[in-house]
C-alpha cells in the first residue's frame, strides 16, 4: 500500500477475510431498541383523571372469590393482611369498587333528564377526583398465525359484547417488528370493533420456527458421524484415507447445517420474545400516569423467554405492577395438539447431544456461537413451555391465563367480572430503599373459603429523571452518579460519528471489555463456565438532561476447554442512535455481576451541524467482521453492511506484519445523486507521507450512502505508528477524516488482534 493505486474490494463481503479466528461469540448482536409505545393523547375525560404517582405508595387491585368463583364484595379490612418480603405492612386504604354501579350511573345520568315522579335519583356521577373508577382495557395482539387470528378476533369481540359500558375505554395495539397503535382509547364500540378486525386480519406471523427441518438434519449428521467412526475405528490405512477425509467433510457440513438451524431457531425465539415483552413493558410504563382500573388483554401463541431475556420478563411484570396494570393472557392456539413439555424435552435433548459431541470431539475445531449457547439452550428448554411463560406474566400481574380451549368466552367473562368489582388496597412500604431488588407481595385472608388474586411484587426502582428500566441498571446509575466513580475494569468506549439524518446525526457507541477481566464461575455442566456482565451508556445534554439511555445484560456460558483462547477476546456492546446538533456528556459503565467490579468512564461528544451536502463518517480500523445471522431484523446501525457486521477497534489499532489493515467508512452524497465522489487515503509516519490509495467507490444507494471497506497488507509497513488521512471530494466540496493504527512485530501482534468467528 505505497504510492500506487491499491487493490481494494468492491463489496463489503470481502471484509470477512480481514480478520482471523473468533475472539468470543459473547459479543452477541445487540437486541433491537426496545419497541416504545406511541405516547397516547387520552380523551378529555382521561386527561382530567390523570394523577401523580406517589413512588412511596404501593396500590393493589385485589379480586376476591368464594369457592364457587363468585366475587366476594363484603370483605372487611381486618380480614386481609398485606405482606412485602414476608414483613406485614400497614394498609392505609381499603375499599371495594363496584364499577357496575358507576357504569349504570354514567348511563342513567343523561344531561337535562329529570327522574320520573316517585323514581329515586340515579347514583351520583363520579367527580373528576374519583375518576379512578374508569376501566382502561388495552387489546394487544401478538404475531399470530391464521387460526390464532381467528380465535383472538372472536375473543376480543366477545369482550365488547359482554362489557359495553360507558366507563370502559378500549385501545387496540398490535406487535410486529415494533409496537403499533391501531386504535386510541375510546368508548365507541364500532371503532373498537373495526380496529380489532383490522389487527386480526392484517397481521401475519413474522417468525417461523427453524426446527421444522432440524430433525432430518440431525439424523443426517448422526449418520455421517457414525459412518466416519465405523471407518476410523478399524484403523486408518492408505486406502481408507480418502474415504475418511470425504466422510469428515460430510460430518462437518452436516454439523454446520444442524448448528445453523439451531442458532436460527434460538435467534428467532429471542427476537419474538423480545418484541412481545418490550411491548408489554412499554405499554405498562406509558399507562403509569393514567388513572383507573388498567387491563391488558394479550392475545398470543406463547412467549419465548430464554435466560438472556429473563430480566426483560421480570421487568415487564414489575412495570405492569408499578403501573397497576393486570395482564389477562389468551392462548390464541386454542386446543393445541402439540405438547409444550414435549417441545421443551426435545430442546433439552438437542442441547445434551451437542454437549456430548463437544466432549467427544478430538482434534482442533472452531467453536461456534451455537456451542457457546448450549447451556443457554438447556436453560431455554425450561422456557419452551411458552404458555407457562404467558401464565407467569398474567398471574404475576394479578390477571389470569385463558388457555387450552377453543371457546374462550367463559374466560373472557371471568375477566369482565374482575373489572366489575374489586378491592383497592394501598400501603406505604416499610422498606423505602430503592435498591433495584424484587419485593414480593403476598396477601393472607382470614375468612375461610375466600381466595384473592393480586400482583406478585415489584422491583424497587429509583424514581425521578433517568429512572432505571431494568434492575441491573440501578447499580450502574448509582456508580455514574458517584463523586468518585469506580474504575475496577479495563473498559474502553468510543462513539463513532456517521452521516446526517433528518433529526440529527447518526452515531454508534462501541464498548469493549476484555474477558480476562471478568470472573468466570463453574456451571452445573462441568464442560461450561458462566460469565455475567452488563453494559450501560447515558448521553446527557449540556444542561444535564438525559438525551439517550441504553443498556444490555449478558449472561453467557462458555466452553471450559476454550478458556485460554477466550481469555484473549473481548465482550463488545454496540448501540446506534441519533443526536441533534449540540454538546453532550457521554457516561459509560460496565459491571461484572459475579465479582461486583465495575467501571465508569466519561467523555465529551460534540455534534456538528450538517451543512455540507457531502459527508464522511469517522474512519474505523476493522478489528473483525461477523456474519449477520440469517433471518436477523434490519438494523439502522451503520456498522451493519450487507451480510457483515463490522466490529471496529475502540482503542488505537494494533496489527501484526502478517495481518491486513482494514479501514471502514461511509461516504455521503445527496440522495438521488448519480455522482460518485472521489476519496484519497494518505498514510503518514512521523508527518511524512509513506503511502497513498485512491479507492474507486461504488455508486451510492437510494439514500446517498456509500459504505466501503479497504483492506491493505500491513506487511509493507515497518513496525511503528501510522496516521491515515482521508479526503472526500465531490465537485467543489471537500471533507476530511483521520485515524491511526500501530504495526507491531512478533508475539505482541497476537495479543493486540482480536480474532473473529
Amino acid at each position: 500500500m505505497i504510492s500506487r493505486r491499491a487493490a481494494q474490494p468492491s463489496a463489503v463481503a470481502r471484509l470477512l477475510g480481514v480478520a482471523g479466528l473468533a475472539a468470543v461469540a459473547c459479543a452477541l448482536a445487540p437486541p433491537p431498541v426496545a419497541a416504545q409505545a406511541p405516547r397516547p393523547e387520552p380523551p378529555q375525560e382521561l386527561q382530567r383523571s390523570v394523577f401523580r404517582v406517589d413512588t412511596e405508595v404501593v396500590l393493589l387491585d385485589v379480586v376476591a372469590r368464594d369457592k364457587k368463583g363468585r366475587t366476594v364484595r363484603d370483605l372487611r379490612p381486618d380480614e386481609v393482611e398485606v405482606y412485602e418480603d414476608e414483613v406485614r405492612q400497614e394498609a392505609g386504604n381499603f375499599r371495594f369498587l363496584d364499577s357496575r354501579a358507576i357504569g349504570e350511573a354514567l348511563e342513567d345520568a343523561a344531561p337535562g333528564v329529570a327522574p320520573a315522579a316517585g323514581q329515586a335519583p340515579p347514583p351520583e356521577t363520579p367527580k373528576p377526583g374519583e375518576s379512578r373508577h374508569l376501566n382502561l382495557v388495552t387489546f394487544l395482539f401478538d404475531q399470530l398465525g391464521p387460526d390464532g387470528r381467528n380465535l383472538a378476533r372472536k375473543a376480543a369481540l366477545s369482550f365488547l359484547e359482554l362489557e359495553n359500558r360507558p366507563d370502559v375505554y378500549v385501545a387496540v395495539f398490535q406487535i410486529g417488528e415494533s409496537l403499533r397503535l391501531v386504535q386510541q382509547f375510546t368508548t365507541d364500540r364500532d371503532s373498537a370493533r373495526t380496529a380489532i378486525q383490522y389487527a386480526t386480519g392484517q397481521l401475519d406471523t413474522q417468525y417461523t420456527a427453524a426446527t421444522d427441518r432440524l430433525a432430518d438434519a440431525v439424523v443426517r449428521a448422526h449418520a455421517a458421524r457414525d459412518a466416519l467412526e465405523t471407518l476410523t475405528s478399524a484403523g486408518a490405512s492408505t486406502e481408507s484415507a480418502p474415504a475418511a477425509a470425504m466422510l469428515g467433510q460430510e460430518v462437518d457440513m452436516a454439523n454446520m447445517a444442524v448448528n445453523a438451524l439451531r442458532l436460527t431457531d434460538t435467534l428467532q425465539r429471542e427476537q419474538q420474545g423480545r418484541s412481545a415483552l418490550f411491548s408489554i413493558l412499554a405499554l405498562a410504563k406509558q399507562q403509569q400516569a393514567l388513572a383507573g382500573r388498567k387491563t391488558i388483554l394479550f392475545f398470543s401463541e406463547g412467549i419465548q423467554a430464554p435466560p438472556t431475556l429473563e430480566h426483560v420478563l421480570l421487568a415487564a411484570i414489575s412495570e405492569a405492577n408499578r403501573a397497576n396494570v393486570s395482564v389477562y393472557a389468551v392462548d390464541a392456539r386454542g386446543l393445541s395438539t402439540v405438547s409444550d413439555s414435549a417441545a421443551a424435552r426435545e430442546t433439552l435433548e438437542q442441547a445434551a447431544e451437542t454437549s456430548m459431541r463437544q466432549q467427544t470431539t478430538r482434534g482442533f475445531r472452531l467453536f461456534t456461537r451455537e456451542e457457546m449457547l448450549i447451556s443457554d439452550t438447556a436453560e431455554s428448554s425450561l422456557r419452551m413451555d411458552t404458555i407457562a411463560t404467558l401464565g407467569q406474566l398474567a398471574e404475576s400481574t394479578g390477571g389470569m391465563l385463558i388457555s387450552h380451549t377453543n371457546d374462550v368466552r367463559a374466560g373472557i367473562a371471568r375477566a369482565v367480572g374482575d373489572l366489575r368489582g374489586y378491592y383497592e388496597i394501598a400501603y406505604s412500604p416499610s422498606n423505602r430503599t430503592f435498591d433495584g431488588k424484587f419485593r414480593k407481595i403476598s396477601l393472607k385472608v382470614t375468612r375461610p373459603g375466600v381466595t384473592v388474586q393480586t400482583r406478585s411484587g415489584y422491583f424497587a426502582m429509583p424514581p425521578g429523571e433517568g429512572t432505571a428500566t431494568f434492575p441491573y441498571e440501578v447499580r450502574l446509575l448509582e456508580a455514574m452518579r458517584s463523586p468518585e466513580p469506580p474504575r475496577d475494569l479495563p473498559m474502553h468506549a468510543r462513539a463513532f460519528r456517521f452521516g446526517p439524518e433528518p433529526d440529527g446525526r447518526r452515531y454508534t457507541l462501541v464498548l469493549e471489555l476484555p474477558l480476562s477481566s471478568i470472573r468466570l464461575e463453574s456451571d452445573r455442566d462441568p464442560a461450561l463456565e458462566r460469565a455475567h456482565f452488563s453494559f450501560m451508556g447515558v448521553l446527557r445534554t449540556s444542561w444535564g438532561a438525559v438525551a439517550e439511555k441504553f443498556s444490555q445484560d449478558s449472561p453467557v456460558w462458555l466452553p471450559r476447554r476454550k478458556h485460554a483462547e477466550l481469555m484473549q477476546g473481548n465482550a463488545v456492546f454496540m448501540r446506534s442512535f441519533t443526536l441533534p446538533e449540540g454538546r453532550y456528556r457521554l457516561e459509560t459503565a460496565a459491571l461484572d455481576q459475579q465479582s461486583g467490579h465495575m467501571t465508569v468512564e466519561q467523555s465529551r461528544l460534540s455534534v456538528p451541524p450538517g451543512r455540507s451536502p457531502v459527508g464522511l463518517s469517522n474512519l474505523a480500523v476493522v478489528k473483525r467482521a461477523e456474519r449477520v445471522p440469517k433471518g436477523a431484523l434490519a438494523s439502522d446501525d451503520p456498522f451493519r453492511a450487507g451480510e457483515a457486521r463490522i466490529v471496529p477497534w475502540v482503542t488505537e489499532a494494533e496489527v501484526g506484519p502478517a495481518q491486513p489493515v482494514g479501514l471502514f467508512f461511509v461516504a455521503y452524497v445527496p440522495a438521488g445523486s448519480a455522482e460518485v465522489p472521489l476519496v484519497t487515503l494518505e498514510f503518514r509516519r512521523d508527518s511524512r507521507v509513506v503511502g497513498r490509495a485512491e479507492p474507486s467507490l461504488p455508486p451510492p444507494d437510494a439514500h446517498g450512502r456509500i459504505p466501503y471497506v479497504v483492506s491493505l497488507p500491513a506487511g509493507r509497513f515497518g513496525p511503528g505508528r501510522y496516521e491515515v488521512h482521508a479526503e472526500l471530494r465531490s465537485g467543489p466540496h471537500r471533507v476530511w477524516e483521520r485515524t491511526s493504527f500501530r504495526v507491531v512485530a512478533g508475539p505482541d501482534a497476537a495479543a493486540g488482534a482480536s480474532p473473529s468467528s
